[in-house]
């Protein structure tokens, strides 16, 4: 379980760092094909489904939106981990 929650908490931290790298990236390339590159990415998951139980309604869903960016931040996330590991 341990293992879980620290692939979990690497990814999401990856992600973050990943977002700020994008961002930092816009910043500096505002236009042009380095942006354009680090932006583009896929979409996966489930929509969002409704159940209507007319006392109660149910929405739930989850996405993952992924990019060249937040790849990176992964990566450079779990080697900042496995050196903190070590």
């Amino acid at each position: 379980m341990k293992n879980v929650l620290n692939v979990v908490v690497v990814v999401v931290v990856g992600s973050l760092l990943g977002l700020f790298i994008g961002k930092l990236f816009n910043l500096w390339f505002p236009a042009g094909q380095i942006n354009a590159l680090l932006n583009t990415g896929i979409n996966t998951g489930l929509q969002p489904t409704t159940v209507d139980l007319n006392l109660v309604e149910f929405t739930a869903g989850l996405m993952f939106k992924f990019n060249i960016s937040s790849i990176l931040g992964i990566f450079l996330s779990a080697l900042v981990y496995k050196q903190i590991v070590k």
